[in-house]
């Protein structure tokens, strides 16, 4: 019998690097990032990759449909989770109002986000309750539109699967116009211990503003947990948005590094042991997964019952008769 392991299908295609139990996505484009894992989703015309300088060429422009930018992350995040986000933005010009009818603010942003709800056709940025499970950097400009006018200010926003935006007045943001034409390291670290977020935006080291802290825990905050699986450099679209606001700026975003938990399967082997094939590798505690067997890479059969990972190795047998040539994949559900 020949057999084949494969790992979960949400896993495949990327590209990490493991350190102190976690993993870590690095892009500084000096390759064709399309080639690395990265995908575009929705108007791929508003994100080109510069060759000669390395750079992601990226236009926000909210009078088209939702566009990203974005790789999958090959697990699920939680509230429980730690990660670290960072990437270099240089913005070269933006502008609110732009569109006709969506006179107000709209934002600039690049983070997390859940893919599949993401790219639904109800997801629609600052329109409510429709815009779930987001953890990403947000940069508003100024308006006067209304009875209240807005200021510049950029937010580390989160906002859980039941659509609740974290926010604890004046510290959920920071006041402060972006400069234009000028390199900016922005980064982001979520700690799990404490629900604690921190954003930073630095010029040459030199913080632009303070650093923003968000405590999700926080009492009064009516915030949940929330699922992404996905990074993303965010085009919004304006549909829906309450008030209407519209946004179109030129920029670059290079240098981009994130770290997240370490992958549900890793270190994956298949074997024939006494004439029973099985699966190993290492599993974690907060997951439950299940063997899935082919003979043609097409059609997939679930094998033996839904096993708990236990933190460690974790084997998985084919409960069904001996084939010739059998792949093997593992499916990973996460369980909080």
């Amino acid at each position: 019998m020949k057999i084949r392991s494969l790992l979960a299908p949400a896993l495949a295609g990327l590209s990490l690097l493991c350190a102190a139990r976690a993993a870590t996505i690095t892009e500084n484009f000096a390759a064709n990032p399309l080639q690395n894992g990265w995908q575009i989703f929705g108007d791929t015309n508003l994100f080109q990759w510069d060759s000669t300088n390395h750079l992601l060429d990226v236009t926000w422009d909210s009078s088209q449909s939702n566009s990203y930018f974005y790789h999958p992350l090959g697990a699920i995040l939680g509230t429980n989770d730690s990660f670290s986000m960072s990437f270099d933005l240089v913005l070269q010009d933006y502008a609110i109002g732009v569109n006709p009818g969506f006179p107000s603010d709209f934002p600039i942003s690049t983070g997390l986000l859940n893919y599949g709800e993401a790219t639904s056709a109800n997801f629609f940025r600052n329109g409510y309750p429709t815009q779930p499970d987001l953890a990403e950097f947000d940069f508003y400009q100024w308006d006067d539109v209304g009875a209240y006018p807005d200021t510049n200010t950029v937010w580390p926003v989160f906002v859980d699967s039941s659509n609740d935006f974290y926010y604890a007045g004046d510290s959920s943001y920071g006041v402060v116009e972006l400069p234009v034409n000028i390199a900016m390291h922005v980064a982001m670290i979520y700690t799990a211990a404490d629900e604690t977020c921190v954003l930073s935006i630095t010029t040459n080291g030199v913080p632009v503003l303070p650093s923003i802290v968000v405590d999700l825990s926080e009492m009064g905050t009516n915030f949940g947990d929330y699922h992404l699986d996905a990074f993303a450099v965010e085009s919004y679209s304006q549909v829906n948005s309450e008030p209407p606001g519209s946004i179109l700026a030129h920029g670059t975003i290079a240098n981009i590094v994130l770290t997240v938990p370490p992958l549900p399967v890793t270190l994956l082997q298949a074997a024939l042991t006494n004439g029973v094939a099985q699966v190993q590798f290492a599993s974690l505690t907060n997951w439950n997964y299940l063997l899935f067997s082919s003979p043609d890479l097409v059609t997939w059969s679930p094998n033996g019952p839904v096993a708990a990972g236990t933190g460690g190795n974790l084997i998985l047998q084919d409960t069904n008769s001996i084939q010739s040539c059998q792949f093997y994949r593992v499916a990973a559900l996460r369980t909080d």
